[in-house]
C-alpha cells in the first residue's frame, strides 16, 4: 500500500487522474481520501491539511487506517537556496523543523527514502535532492528567507513535510516529499503564489504517477 498526499486538491490531481481503476471513496477524519490502482500499486490519495499539527495528525490517522509501506507528500514550496528558481522540483532527502529545538535525546532531523528518491529520479532526472524544511509560518521576506537558510541550508521551505517525516519515521513507514517551488519566499510571496500555484502544482503528483506505473512499490 502506497499513500499520496497534498494539501490542496490542485497539488495531488495528476495523480487522480492516473487512477484507474478506483476501488473506494471515504473520509478519513473528515477529509476525503480515494483508493485505487496506479500501474500495478494500490495507492490511496489523501489531500485536505495546513501546517504541522494538522499534518502530523493526519499522517498518523492514515497510517493507522492503512497500515502503509510507502508515504508521499507532493505540492508546493517556497525556495530558500538562493539558486532555486520558480519551477524546480525539490525531492526531499533530508527533512528539518526550522520553528522548534527539538528535546534533548530527540530526534530532529529525518531522512527521506531511499528507494522512493532512487524510484522518482528514474522517471524525472531533472529532480533536484536535497534538505527540505517546514516551519508553522509563511515564508515573504528577504531576512527571514536568510535566516532559516543559514540555518537549515534546505533547498526549500514549507508547512508539512518534515511533520509527516517524523510521524513516519516513528511508524517505520518510509517517507519522501516531492515539492515544486511557486515562489521565492521574499516580499512578493504571495503574488508569485497566486500567479504560479495553479499551472505548476500538480507536476509533483503527475512525477510520482508516472513513477507508479514504471514501478512496482
Amino acid at each position: 500500500m502506497i499513500v499520496l498526499t497534498s494539501v490542496l486538491k490542485e497539488e495531488i490531481i495528476g495523480a487522480f487522474r492516473e487512477l484507474l481503476p478506483v476501488l473506494e471513496n471515504g473520509e478519513i477524519i473528515k477529509r476525503p481520501y480515494t483508493r485505487g490502482i496506479i500501474g500495478s500499486n494500490e495507492i490511496v490519495l489523501v489531500y485536505g491539511l495546513i501546517g504541522k499539527v494538522e499534518a502530523a495528525m493526519l499522517a498518523q490517522a492514515i497510517i493507522d487506517k492503512f497500515n502503509p509501506r510507502y508515504f508521499i507528500h507532493c505540492g508546493a514550496a517556497g525556495a530558500l537556496n538562493p539558486e532555486r528558481k520558480i519551477g524546480d522540483i525539490v525531492c526531499g532527502n533530508l527533512y528539518i523543523e526550522h520553528d522548534v529545538y527539538a528535546r534533548q535525546g530527540a530526534k530532529c532531523e529525518i531522512y527521506g527514502s531511499q528507494i522512493l528518491t532512487e524510484k522518482i529520479v528514474d522517471v524525472y532526472d531533472k529532480v533536484i535532492i536535497g534538505t527540505i524544511a517546514s516551519g508553522d509560518v509563511f515564508v515573504e521576506s528577504e531576512d527571514e528567507k536568510a535566516k532559516i537558510y543559514e540555518v537549515t541550508k534546505a533547498e526549500v521551505v514549507d508547512m508539512d513535510s518534515s511533520a509527516m517525516a517524523k510521524v513516519c519515521y516513528e511508524n517505520g513507514v518510509d517517507f519522501c516529499a516531492l515539492k515544486i517551488v511557486v515562489d521565492t519566499s521574499e516580499k512578493e510571496t504571495r503574488k508569485e503564489y497566486r500567479l504560479n500555484f495553479k499551472k505548476l502544482a500538480p507536476f509533483p503528483s503527475a512525477i510520482v504517477a508516472e513513477m507508479l506505473e514504471k514501478h512496482l512499490l
